[in-house]
């Protein structure tokens, strides 16, 4: 098996709307497609990168992306960094949640700035800094800041950056994580107990939970060191978030999702 079918998005969504934009660059073609009620933004015409709800730009659309955010119940602090920006779904979310946090947004392809910009109701705000520039380049500066989340959501056209599921990737994002902070990152799998990236886990933080979203996607959030919080209370943390997003009726079952990886 190659590393693009390990690394593939198993649950193909077939492309839908009416092209409305097209660009390529040294990576491929950015698309964006109009149907009647969402803006989609996909890479190589193939599979969606995101997803926006005209009629409410701020609300998430992917299962995954609500699963992500539902990690700003687990720490008290606000600044996050984004790597990687796609349609900018979890920007304009965590932005209309706390207009006052501070984010970073680490985009490899200008390309995708540009359109996300144009097409995708990007917030404007002196809080949020974009950098165009390879995650693990950013993650290795002399000097960057603490974050108290890090969202890492890095996905071409066909895979996952396979670099996200090394312990490499994850010592650099603990390296940047506050003592409080979490790791949210979108995998393609639940980690298998003996597997490389599953042992890294367990090597690098001090607890890692999970999200089984229904897209097949799985959520991971991993912090440097245990809390105090069972299981229970974090799954109601979440759920009380996706209520306040107007989602918790549609998607309350996503937080009972929530599960620790480890024993």
């Amino acid at each position: 098996m190659t590393n693009k079918d390990v690394f593939s998005n198993k649950f193909y969504i077939p492309p839908q709307g009416d092209i409305v934009c097209q660009v390529t660059d040294e990576y491929g073609d950015i698309v964006v497609a109009d149907t009647e009620d969402y803006r989609i933004l996909r890479f190589e015409g193939i599979n969606e990168q995101s997803k926006m709800l005209k009629k409410d730009v701020n609300l998430p659309v992917h299962q995954y992306s609500k699963a992500m955010l539902m990690a700003t119940t687990f720490t008290s602090g606000r600044p996050a960094l984004l790597l990687g920006l796609g349609g900018g779904a979890l920007l304009r979310a965590l932005h209309s949640l706390n207009d006052q946090r501070v984010v970073d947004v680490v985009e490899l392809r200008s390309g995708v700035l540009s359109v996300a910009r144009e097409w995708f109701t990007l917030p404007e705000s002196d809080k949020i800094s974009y950098y165009i520039e390879d995650a693990e380049h950013y993650l290795r500066r002399e000097s960057i800041p603490q974050y108290d989340l890090i969202f890492s959501d890095l996905y071409s056209a066909f895979s996952m950056e396979p670099r996200q599921g090394t312990e490499v990737f994850l010592r650099l994002c603990l390296s940047t994580l506050s003592d409080e902070g979490w790791l949210v990152l979108n995998y393609y799998e639940v980690p298998r107990t003996g597997s490389a990236f599953h042992s890294a886990l367990q090597a690098v933080f001090g607890e890692v939970l999970y999200c089984r979203v229904p897209s097949g996607n799985v959520v991971i959030y991993a912090a440097r060191k245990p809390h105090q919080h069972t299981i229970n209370e974090r799954r109601e943390q979440a759920k009380l978030l996706l209520s306040r997003l107007g989602i918790g009726g549609e998607t309350g079952d996503l937080s009972k999702n929530i599960t620790p990886l480890f024993p």
